[in-house]
Formats: C-alpha cells, structure tokens, sequence
C-alpha cells in the first residue's frame, strides 16, 4: 500500500504544471463497475498526484464515481480555458475558484483541502539567515521575515554581503526561487504575500496602489532570469540539483510534506522548511458545474477516507487531528500552527498585477 502511495506521489515530478495532461482514471475491478458516472474534472496540476493514487480511485469507485483528469495551470483554468463539457473545476486557489462562480453565476463551492506557501531550503541557509536576521525560530518551526527579505532584495544585497558568510559564498543576489507569476498560483500567492508586506501589512484593493506595487516588486521575478511554468519543477531542481542552483525555492507546503510522510528517500537531512511571515493559504477549492460534479466536490469535502488520503499526500485538512496523528505514525513532524496568515487580494486586483509584470517582460531591459 505504501509503495502505491510514494508511485503516486512521484507522478507529480513528472508532469509540468503548465502543459495540459490528461490522465483516464481507470475503473476499479474490486468496486462497482455496472451504474458508475463518469466525472470530468479540471484540475490545478499539483494534484494530479492525488487523483492518480490508486486508493483515491478506489475510494471514489466504492462512492460510484470514475473521474477523467485533464490539468491545467489555475490561471488557465479561471480565465482562458473552455469549461465546456467539465463536471468541475478545481483550481488552486479562492480567486481563481471566485472568478469561475462569478462569470458562471455558481454559488456553491467546496474546499477540501489546503496548503500554506512555504520556502523550501537547507539547514545551513537557514542559519546564515538566521544570523542575517531575517529568520528566527517559533517553536517547532523557522519564520522568514518578508518585510527584512523585501528590504535586501530593494538594496540588490547579495549572498556574499550577508555578515559571517562561510557557508554560501556567492556573489548571486539574495532572490527565492519562483515559477512564473504570468502561468503560476504558487507564484501569484509569492506576489500577495509581496504586495500585503510591501503595502504596510494591507490587503492590496484599488487599481493604483496595485500599480505602485508591481513596480516596486517585479524585479522578484524579472531578477530570476529564466522561470518554470510549474512548481514541481524548481522543487525538483532543490531536490536533485542543491544548495547551488536553488538555496531558497517558493512551494506548496504539501510538495515538502508528501515526500517527507512517504519517506521515499528524496529528502536529505539538511533539507528544512522555513514560513513566509506572514504566509497565505492556497485554498483548493472545487467549482462545481453540474449535479455531478457537485456530488463529487461534496464527497472530496466530506468522506473520512478521502480527506484522510488528502493528509497523506502533504495537504492539510478540517481534521487537524488526523493530520498529527498520521505525521507521529510516520515517525515526521506535524504540520505547525501558523498564525500570521493573510489573505490574497481580488483576482481582478491580482490580475491587474500580475498583467503589469507580464507587460514589463514584454518590454525588456531598458
């Protein structure tokens, strides 16, 4: 059962999150075959690793459901995709989801599961930003001060600027690594906790402060150079590559926490986890568009076996205490308690940045 699960999960290093895959989740012989509905859903593609998990399937089949997979990049799927002929979309994020009900006129949704942003680094990094103080311990986990990050990227410092450094002597500039914000959730919830920090601790509302802010803070993502559509891949690039390409990488909490839980060897024991703070949730919310797909959404919600498989894949459910006690029974940590969480703009406000970015790499240098 476990090598099912640690399969399942590999199939996200496989699939970029900018490219459409489609994945035919296949009917289970040991459940019900005759009166099972075919279900069509769009999803955001770090999931894809759930939905292919043979228990999810089987757990879906036993409630009379076979899902055909096709996925997308959220921004996709909220703003130019054809939704016509899907039973549901389940993007990454309220925003998106919001922007799907409302051009639809939908008033349900359903959030089964969610997943804090989180800076995946190595133990050294984190105490040389520590010394830098720009991290600090809280509890059982390490803190990133946004405000102090935010302050070093505006004054071009660089690695080998910060004080008592003998351990990543670089003369790159101090920058996390980020997928594209013009293709990626992960990194338009990287440009909201930005924009929140950068706009004295406020939820960024109107059109102009949204454009003094995506001039102060594109050269996060302009400075970077060349940026992956999907998030796997620069957590990959920290899995395999190190410290040298990748000291900090932008991800999904649950990118880090699926590979620690299924100890499948692709960790290492310097790998760590530091928290944006403030950080931001990613909301996976699913936007039904027919009875059938509402009854899905209902059930991803609410059965105990599929949040339960959900907790094994690194999300993060209502039952928190599910998600300590499965953490303890792998011998890993539990998720921590975060505190200072905000909430990301409008997805017309976070368009509105996001498009200005998009215009500044049209432009070019100069």
């Amino acid at each position: 059962m476990q090598g099912r699960r640690v399969l399942g999960l590999a199939l996200a290093g496989l699939l970029a999150l900018g490219v459409v895959a489609l994945i035919v989740v296949p009917r289970i012989r040991s459940g019900p075959s005759a009166g099972t509905t075919k279900v069509r859903a769009l999803i955001s593609s770090e999931k894809q690793s759930y939905f292919a998990d043979p228990e999810v399937v089987a757990a879906l089949a036993r409630a009379g459901y076979r899902l055909e997979i096709t996925s997308a990049g959220s921004r996709e799927i909220a703003t130019t995709r054809d939704l016509s002929g899907f039973d549901l979309a389940f993007p990454a994020d309220a925003p998106q989801a919001d922007r799907i009900r409302h051009d639809r006129k939908i008033n349900a949704s359903y959030v089964p599961f969610f997943t804090p942003m989180a800076i995946a680094t190595f133990a050294p990094i984190a105490t040389l930003l520590t010394a830098a103080d720009v991290s600090s311990r809280e509890g059982d986990h390490d803190l990133f001060d946004m405000r102090k990050y935010l302050g070093l990227v505006a004054n071009g410092t660089r690695w080998s600027q910060l004080p008592a450094n003998s351990v990543y002597r670089t003369e790159k500039s101090i920058l996390i690594s980020s997928t594209d914000v013009r293709t990626s959730n992960s990194a338009a919830l990287y440009l909201a906790i930005a924009s929140y920090v950068s706009n004295g601790g406020n939820i960024v509302t109107d059109t102009g402060t949204a454009d003094r802010m995506t001039d102060r803070l594109a050269p996060l993502f302009l400075k970077q150079g060349y940026l992956d559509a999907s998030s796997q891949e620069p957590f990959d690039d920290f899995l395999t590559i190190g410290m040298g390409k990748t000291p900090m990488v932008m991800i999904y909490e649950a990118q880090f926490r699926a590979h620690l839980l299924a100890k499948d060897g692709s960790l290492s024991g310097d790998m760590v986890l530091m928290y944006p703070n403030p950080t931001i949730y990613a909301k996976h919310t699913v936007v039904p568009l027919t009875p059938a797909g509402d009854a899905v959404g209902r059930l991803l919600t609410t059965d105990p076996e599929l949040q339960r498989l959900a907790v094994r894949h690194g999300f993060r459910t209502a039952d928190v205490g599910y998600g300590r006690q499965y953490a303890t029974e792998r011998g890993a940590s539990p998720p921590p308690q975060l505190v200072n969480i905000v909430e990301p703009p409008s997805a017309e406000i976070s368009e509105r940045m996001i498009g200005q970015i998009e215009m500044k790499y049209q432009k070019g240098p100069g």
